[in-house]
Formats: C-alpha cells, structure tokens, sequence
C-alpha cells in the first residue's frame, strides 16, 4: 500500500479566489471540472444532510485526486482511495496552478487492492463521495458495505454514476466513437477494433489537460479499451438494490434522460427503455443503523 500526502497548508491565496477559480474553466477545463465544478456539486450534495464544517470525508475511487483536493479547504480532512495510483503528481499539478504557496489543506490518497478491506476503522468518516466511480466496480455490492462500515450513523454518501452503461454513449466512447448506443450493438472484438482504427486529432494546445485527458492520444486510446473491460452494466435499479441491502436511505435521487436520441426498435426489444434512456443517476444518500 502507497500513501501521497500534500504538504502543509500555508495560508489563504489563489486558491480562495473565486475569480480566479472560475477562469480555469477556460485555462484548463479538466481541471476546472474536477477541482471546482464537481467539488460544488460535492458540497450542495452533502451538506443537505450536514454541514462539512469539522467532518471527515472519504472520496470512494479518488482517481487523480482532484476533487478530494479541491474539497479539503471546506473541510475538516479528506482521504481517499483508488485501485491505480492516477494521484500520483498531485501535489505538482495544483502548484502548477497556484504556486507553491497556495495554502489548500493536504489530504491523503491511498492505494488499495479492491478485494480487501477499506484500510480504515469502523464510522471513521461523517460523510463519503464517489464520482463516476461505481460503473467500473468490480463488485459493487461489497464496496458499498465497506463505504456504509466506515461512515459514522447517519453519515451522509452522494454517489453519481454518468453515463450509465444501457445509455447512448454508456461505452465511455466520446471524441472517439460517436455512435450512439454503439458498444451494445458491436460484439466486445469489434469495438476495441474500431477504437483502435479511430482517427484521433493528434495535435493539443499546449497546457490543455480536457483533451484526452491530459494524455498523448495512443495513451488515452488505451485508457478507453481498459475502461470498456471494466465496465459492469449497472442498472439504476440494481444499484439501488444494492445501496438497499448495504443499509443505505435514499434522501434524494435525481435521473437525467439522454436527448436528444432516441433508443432504436432491436435495442428496445432486447432492453427496457429506461435502461436506454437514462444516462445519469444522483443519489443522495444516509448512512442507517
């Protein structure tokens, strides 16, 4: 198990500027998306159960660390956890963007195998975030019953999945694959077929990090054929079986329709229209018992 920790928290700054902030969405839209965007969505989220104000929050599949960084300053701490150490450079990434004495909180972003426990005691956290994260969850099940063991009763869980697998671009296939629906209707051998042929502009203004992800474009096209194999065409109804049984209250949900396609004839024979129709989920939820 590695373990990144961001240095000490020097002060106020660029950081706390909202201003400045929201300019990022033009300098660097990944980055904007992650640390600001998300971060607010996180925060209206959360604190419809409690205020952040002294809690401890956990950040389920951590990834680059962006959000959980970005969330730290409203916060008492953050940790997190991920199965690959996408975190690593963190710190270098936010001075790069707000010098090196930018003053946001540290946090703690850890490694973990997926099919051991969640390295933390029981109720250890107030509240917990997972973003885009539970499509890709080998065993969604079990994750959910060691998020709902480590938050405190009562604790608040946001979980947001987009875009949901039955979905028009449910294969994760954007920029590349524009079809809609095309990861159901190719067998698994022609889709990393036709990801593989797929033309990509080569050619990203220097600094930009949202195209491809910050990502030489052979390395973002593998990136996407790993994603398709992880992903494990959960259903808004099996999800919420699972938070169910896990001992999870739904507070609040929120579904968003994919327009403006409509899902054809043979895809509707073979799914419901729900499934097809709805590309993402917003689950508030409180932690029973």
């Amino acid at each position: 198990m590695s373990i990144t920790t961001t240095s000490e928290s020097q002060g106020a700054g660029l950081a706390r500027d909202r201003d400045f902030l929201e300019s990022l969405a033009d300098r660097d839209r990944w980055f904007y998306t992650h640390y600001v965007w998300a971060v607010d969505v996180i925060v209206e989220q959360l604190t419809r159960v409690a205020p952040l104000e002294g809690a401890k929050v956990f950040d389920f599949g951590c990834g680059e660390g962006l959000m959980a960084r970005g969330l730290a300053p409203l916060c008492r701490e953050v940790r997190g956890v991920d199965i690959v150490p996408k975190f690593e450079g963190l710190d270098a990434r936010i001075d790069a963007i707000f010098g090196p004495d930018h003053g946001i909180p540290p946090v703690d972003l850890r490694l973990v195998d997926p099919f051991e426990p969640l390295p933390y005691e029981d109720a250890t956290f107030d509240a917990a975030f997972a973003w885009s994260v539970f499509e890709h969850v080998a065993d969604p099940g079990r994750s959910l019953r060691e998020i709902h063991r480590v938050l405190r009763p009562g604790g608040a869980f946001f979980l947001i999945i987009n875009p949901l697998y039955y979905s028009a671009m449910g294969g994760h296939l954007w920029n590349v694959l524009e079809e809609p629906w095309i990861h159901l209707r190719l067998s698994r051998e022609e889709l990393f077929d036709r990801v593989r042929k797929a033309i990509l502009k080569a050619e990203v203004e220097e600094g930009r990090t949202d195209i491809w992800q910050g990502k030489t474009v052979e390395a973002y096209r593998e990136t996407l054929l790993r994603c398709l194999d992880s992903l494990n065409m959960l259903t808004v109804r099996l999800l919420k079986e699972h938070l169910r049984y896990a001992g999870f209250t739904v507070v609040a949900e929120e579904t968003r329709q994919t327009l403006p396609h409509q899902p054809p004839a043979d895809l509707l024979e073979l799914h419901p229209r729900e499934d097809l129709m709805t590309d993402e989920v917003r689950l508030l939820l409180r932690r029973s018992g």
